[in-house]
C-alpha cells in the first residue's frame, strides 16, 4: 500500500503504537465519531444521505450513522490481507438509494491480480438513520480482474467517482518502475471508466466486460483497442490515495516516492476539449527532482506535482481533497479555504495545506500533526474533512474514524410553534412541533436536518431522525401523549454540529385507576398556569352499557346523568348524594390522588369505566382519557 515494507521494518519506532493526539489550528477541532470495532480501516466514502461505508482491510465493509456503532454489511470474499494488500478502496454509486451499488479495489486471493469489483446492498438505501444495509457475496459485477499484482506493494488505488458520472481509479506500477511509462501495462497510471448500468448490467455478472464497454469513448486514447483506452495519465509509482474536485474534476493524487520526494499531484480535467494524456513521469522524475528513468532521453511534457515534500521523515503520501465551502454546510471552513488542498503523510503523521490564490497555487503550510497511521481523507457533506487512521502502522485491526470541524459558528435551531400543548393520554397532540434550522448568519437553511428527541415519559414523536427541512428551514413532527404514564415532557430539535437547539413543552393529563382489595386509587396527572392552582374535579365510574356524553370539549364515556354511573370525586359538591369523596369540595392542585374503599360487591365481576372532567381557571372545561378495569 505504501513506500516499502522494508522500510518501516527497518524503523522500529515507526511501527510503534500511533499517537492519535493530533493538532489543528486555532478555531478547529478533531473529533472521534468511532473508536473502537473497526479492523484497520482503509478506506470510506460517503452514501448520498451522508451515511458512510467503511473498508476495512481484509474485507468487511460497515456502514456508520452519526452518534451510532458501526454495522458490519457484509464482506467482500477472496481478499488477501498480507503486507501492503487488502481490501484497498470503496466508492458508492451516485444513484445508490436507487441502486445499492458500490465499488472496490481489493487484491485478491484467488489468483496474483487486483480487482474491481461492484457489489449490491439491499435494505434501507435512502433512509440517513438506519443501519439496515446488507450485501451478498453473490451480488458481485466483475469489473477488472486482472490488473497486476505480482508484487506486495504498490497497488495503488483508489476507486472515485468524478462529476462527469464516471468512475476513476488510480493504480501502482507493480514495484517495476519503467512500466508506469507504458499505456498498455495496466499499472502506473489512472483509469476513466463506464460504469452504468448500460455496460455492466442490472445484476451479478462474474465475465468482466470489455475495454472497450468500459471507454466512455472521450479519453485520451479512446480510439485504441486495449486497456489504454482507458488511460488518462500514466507515469504514478503508488498513487494509494487519490480524491477528485466536485467543482471542476480536477484529480489529486497522492504519489508515494521512492527515496526523495513525496508528491501531490494535479489532473486537470479541463473546462472543454478533449481530455489530455497526462505523464507525471515515473520513474524519469521522483516529485520535483530527477529519477533514475528507463534508458535514453525523458519524455516530452511531463508533468510535475503541484507539491512536494522531502522523504524522511515523509515516506507515504496519501492525497487528501480540494476543499469546497458547501451549500448548508454545517462544518464549512469559510471563504479562506475555499479551492485550497489537503494532503498528508502515512507515517510522519503531518497534514499540509496548500493555498490556492485563486488563479494559481501558493503556499504550502503544515496544518496539523499527529495524524501517523491515516490512509484516507476526504470532505464530508457537511464541510468538515473526515478520515480513518490504524491504531499503528501496517494494523491488522482496529482503528478509528474522525472528522474534522471548525468550533463556529454554526447552524442553528430555534422552535417557532407546539410547544405548550396539553394532550390526553394516548392522544394526538393537535399541533405538529414546528422547528427552524438556521445558517451562522441565521438565514433559513433549506434541507437543514433535525433531531427531535423527547425526554420525560409523557410523550412519543412520530418522526424518525433526521427530518429534512423544507425550502424555508422549517422541519416538523406530531407528538402522541403517552398511553401509560402523565406528566411533563420536552422535546428538543436540534441540528448536527450546533452548540444550540429549540425547546417544546408537553404535558399528557392523565387519569389512572390502581384496585388494591377493598381500596381503589385514582390518581389525575395535571397541568394549569393559574395561580393558585386550584382544579375543582369529578371522577366517575360507568358500568357497561353506558351512554357517553357529547360535550364541546370531546366526548365524556361516563356520562353523570345516567344511572349507572358513579361518583368517586366530585369537587363542585354537585353530587353529595351518590359520591364517594370523604372530603367534600377537595380541588386538585393541580394534581390529585385519592384512595377509596369500594363497597363490597359493588364492582365485583364486572368491567368499569373510569373518566375525569374538570375545569381549569384559565382554560376552561377538560376531560381526560378512559381507564379501564376488570374487577
Amino acid at each position: 500500500m505504501l513506500r516499502s515494507l522494508f522500510v518501516p521494518l527497518a524503523c522500529a519506532a515507526t511501527l510503534a503504537v500511533a499517537s492519535h493526539a493530533q493538532t489543528v489550528p486555532a478555531g478547529f477541532l478533531v473529533e472521534t465519531l468511532v473508536n473502537s470495532g473497526l479492523q484497520a480501516p482503509h478506506d470510506f466514502c460517503f452514501l448520498p444521505d451522508g451515511r458512510i461505508l467503511i473498508a476495512n482491510r481484509g474485507g468487511a465493509i460497515m456502514v456508520y450513522v452519526d452518534g451510532l456503532a458501526p454495522v458490519t454489511i457484509g464482506t467482500v470474499p477472496n481478499v488477501e490481507a498480507g503486507s501492503e494488500r487488502g481490501l484497498l478502496s470503496i466508492e458508492a454509486d451516485p444513484d445508490f438509494p436507487n441502486n445499492g451499488y458500490f465499488y472496490v479495489w481489493y487484491s485478491s486471493s484467488a489468483d496474483a491480480f487486483l480487482k474491481l469489483d461492484r457489489y449490491q446492498c439491499t435494505g434501507a438505501l435512502a433512509n440517513p438513520s438506519s443501519t439496515s444495509l446488507s450485501f451478498a457475496a453473490a451480488s458481485r459485477r466483475a469489473i477488472l480482474t486482472n490488473m497486476p499484482d505480482s508484487a506486495f506493494n504498490h497497488n495503488g488505488g483508489s476507486a472515485r467517482f468524478g462529476p462527469d458520472g464516471y468512475l476513476y481509479l488510480s493504480v501502482g506500477d507493480d514495484a517495476v518502475a519503467c512500466n508506469a511509462q507504458s499505456t498498455t501495462s495496466a499499472v502506473g497510471c489512472v483509469l476513466r471508466m463506464d460504469v452504468g448500468v448500460a455496460v455492466l448490467g442490472a445484476g451479478a455478472n462474474t465475465t468482466p466486460p470489455t475495454f472497450s464497454a468500459l471507454d466512455p469513448g472521450t479519453n485520451p486514447l479512446s480510439a485504441n483497442s486495449d486497456i489504454s483506452q482507458l488511460v488518462i495519465a500514466h507515469g504514478l509509482r503508488n498513487p494509494v490515495r487519490m480524491t477528485i474536485d466536485p467543482l471542476t474534476g480536477n484529480l489529486y493524487i497522492g504519489d508515494v516516492g521512492l527515496s526523495t520526494r513525496e508528491e501531490f499531484s494535479e489532473y486537470v480535467y479541463p473546462a472543454s476539449g478533449p481530455l489530455p494524456l497526462v505523464n507525471f513521469g515515473w520513474p524519469w522524475r521522483e516529485g520535483t527532482m530527477s529519477g533514475g528513468g528507463c534508458g535514453g532521453s525523458a519524455p516530452a511534457g511531463l508533468v510535475g506535482p503541484i507539491a512536494d515534500v522531502a522523504y524522511n521523515p515523509w515516506q507515504s503520501v496519501m492525497g487528501g481533497p480540494r476543499y469546497r465551502n458547501l451549500p448548508g454546510g454545517t462544518y464549512n471552513f469559510g471563504a479562506s479555504f475555499e479551492g485550497d488542498a489537503f494532503f498528508l503523510d502515512y507515517f510522519a503523521g503531518e497534514m499540509r495545506r496548500i493555498d490556492h490564490t485563486g488563479s494559481a497555487w501558493g503556499a504550502v503550510t503544515v496544518w496539523g500533526t499527529g495524524y501517523v497511521g491515516t490512509p484516507s481523507l476526504r470532505q464530508g457533506q457537511d464541510g468538515a474533512l473526515y478520515f480513518v487512521q490504524h491504531p499503528t502502522t501496517y494494523a491488522t485491526s482496529g482503528g478509528f474514524l474522525k472528522r474534522i470541524r471548525p468550533l463556529g459558528p454554526t447552524n442553528s435551531v430555534l422552535a417557532i410553534s407546539g410547544g405548550g400543548q396539553v394532550a390526553l393520554s394516548g392522544e394526538l397532540f393537535a399541533q405538529p412541533l414546528v422547528a427552524r434550522v438556521l445558517d451562522p448568519n441565521n438565514n433559513p437553511l433549506p434541507g437543514g436536518l433535525v433531531n427531535f428527541t423527547v425526554a420525560g415519559a409523557g410523550a412519543i414523536l412520530t418522526t424518525t431522525n433526521p427530518v429534512v427541512a423544507d425550502a424555508n428551514g422549517y422541519a416538523q413532527t406530531m407528538a402522541i401523549a403517552s398511553a401509560t404514564t402523565g406528566g411533563a415532557a420536552t422535546v428538543t430539535a436540534a441540528t448536527p454540529g450546533s452548540q444550540t437547539s429549540g425547546t417544546f413543552s408537553l404535558f399528557t393529563r392523565r387519569l389512572s385507576i390502581t384496585p388494591a382489595g377493598s381500596l381503589l386509587v385514582a390518581t389525575v396527572t395535571n397541568t394549569t398556569t393559574a395561580v393558585p392552582a386550584q382544579v375543582p374535579l369529578i371522577i366517575m365510574a360507568s358500568f357497561p352499557g353506558t351512554p357517553l356524553l357529547p360535550t364541546f370539549f370531546g366526548p365524556v364515556f361516563t356520562n353523570p346523568y345516567v344511572p349507572s354511573t358513579l361518583f368517586l370525586e366530585d369537587s363542585f359538591n354537585h353530587f353529595p348524594i351518590v359520591a364517594w369523596n370523604t372530603n367534600p369540595g377537595q380541588f386538585g392542585t393541580p394534581s390529585l390522588t385519592k384512595i377509596y374503599t369500594v363497597p363490597v360487591g359493588v364492582f365485583t365481576g364486572q368491567r368499569v369505566t373510569f373518566q375525569a372532567v374538570g375545569w381549569d381557571p384559565v382554560t376552561g372545561w377538560f376531560r381526560t382519557n378512559v381507564e379501564s378495569r376488570q374487577f
